[in-house]
């Protein structure tokens, strides 16, 4: 019958399958700020803090305290160490914060894979990263993954200064540095990436996707033609949905000839 103004039991369901999968989206991209370092903003499968399981909702997220430990067994965590500045830690990984103020944040990755995003590093504020006998001050926006199986850093795009003892070793995009003593520098394949690669890249597109301001100020994501936003440290491109009219980063097409 037309015109009956019910609908199925399906459909609803369908509508509210839609709804709800809407949401859980819109709260994954939700911007987070903290006034200190060490805010849990997103976690995927099993996270804990000093061996207790973390569990965020909607509007609240866990603030770790100096000396704290955050591990993962199965799962990934996003941890803020400032505004625009998400370390992303894999499975399998363990850090400790030694100190939460943003003008001298400090960490200590103990185990495994970490992916560090400098979308914008505030005047004034440093961020230092220890593994092993070395510790790593990330100098410039970029992207920087620390890796403790061989105690490496690899410098996908920024500027980090590495330190030993007396010993310093500049680092810029396309380089790595063995955490060592020795603080040797090589260039590697920038192409070289993996599953926490592929998951922060999509982390740091969605956040970028669901703040307007970010998409107003920030550059980290850029105009690919054909609707596709790219972010050069990641190495990849995205096709950037908007829910409004679309703003600076679509853009008219970038002809094929002149794409990066």
């Amino acid at each position: 019958m037309v015109g009956s103004g019910k609908a199925r039991p399906g459909k609803i369901g369908l509508l509210l399958v839609c709804a709800c999968a809407a949401l859980v989206a819109d709260l994954a991209a939700q911007k987070v700020v903290s006034a200190r370092a060490g805010l849990i903003s997103y976690l995927q499968g099993p996270v804990f803090v000093d061996g207790k399981r973390v569990f965020l909702k909607t509007t609240r997220f866990q603030q770790m305290e100096n000396g704290q430990t955050l591990s993962t067994g199965r799962g990934r965590v996003e941890l803020l160490l400032a505004p625009g500045v998400p370390l992303r830690l894999a499975e399998n990984s363990q850090l400790r914060i030694e100190d939460t103020k943003l003008a001298d944040t400090r960490i200590t990755i103990q185990r495994g894979d970490a992916l560090i995003e400098v979308v914008q590093l505030p005047e004034g504020d440093r961020i230092q990263v220890s593994v092993a006998e070395t510790v790593t001050e990330l100098t410039r926006p970029g992207l920087y993954r620390f890796g403790t199986v061989q105690n490496t850093l690899r410098v996908y795009g920024g500027e980090a200064l590495v330190r030993s003892d007396t010993k310093t070793a500049p680092a810029k995009r396309g380089m790595s540095v063995a955490l060592d003593p020795a603080l040797t520098v090589q260039k590697f394949d920038r192409k070289q990436t993996d599953s926490l690669h592929a998951w922060a890249a999509r982390r740091s597109f969605e956040l970028f996707m669901g703040d307007p301001d970010a998409r107003e100020r920030q550059t980290h994501w850029q105009p690919a033609g054909s609707g596709y936003a790219e972010n050069k440290n990641f190495g990849v491109a995205f096709r950037a949905f908007l829910r409004r009219p679309p703003g600076p980063l679509l853009g008219p097409p970038i002809p094929q000839a002149e794409r990066p």
